[in-house]
């Protein structure tokens, strides 16, 4: 668990079944996290099975809940790079009621630090759509370094940004 002023960082139970579903029935994640959206609750709660499963023994991907004042608003992961090879890249959504607030970007200035000394590497890295200009300011809000801008990743241009 971490704890910042605002938010705690825990691992998802499942409970979380029904506020994780909602949040991520968003047009924005849809849009940037496809894969983090469900067609029902039933396959949210299969992914969050999944991901319960693995935190014994830290399997990628790792996901996390984001809570404010016991409210599920977003989620946190890492998970081995599909753009930087041997690397780890981070994720983030926060929900809609909650954005506007720099929660997402208090959320990874928290995590990023404590995957370092969790996976034991000296780099972080995250993307996101080079259209999608909310994501790129809070990676830089957070400490991310822009290290690569325009990246082609399966027909979108991205950002990469890195944590050291």
């Amino acid at each position: 668990m971490i704890i910042t002023k605002n938010l705690i960082i825990r691992e998802f139970n499942i409970d979380d079944t029904g506020a994780y579903y909602k949040n991520n029935q968003d047009a924005q994640i849809k849009k940037y996290m496809p894969n983090h959206t469900h067609a029902d609750e039933i396959e949210a709660r299969e992914e969050l099975e999944e991901c319960i499963a693995g935190y014994a023994n830290m399997q990628m991907p790792l996901h996390f809940a984001i809570v404010k004042e016991d409210k599920l608003i977003g989620h946190i992961g890492i998970g081995e790079s599909e753009i930087v090879e041997r690397a780890y890249e981070l994720c983030c959504a926060v929900s809609k009621d909650y954005r506007g607030y720099n929660y997402a970007a208090e959320a990874v200035r928290a995590f990023a630090p404590w995957c370092k000394i969790a996976f034991g590497v000296d780099k972080i890295y995250a993307s996101a759509n080079c259209d999608n200009v909310a994501p790129c300011k809070t990676l830089l809000n957070a400490g991310f370094i822009l290290c690569e801008d325009k990246f082609k990743n399966e027909q979108e241009d991205m950002n990469v940004y890195v944590f050291i």
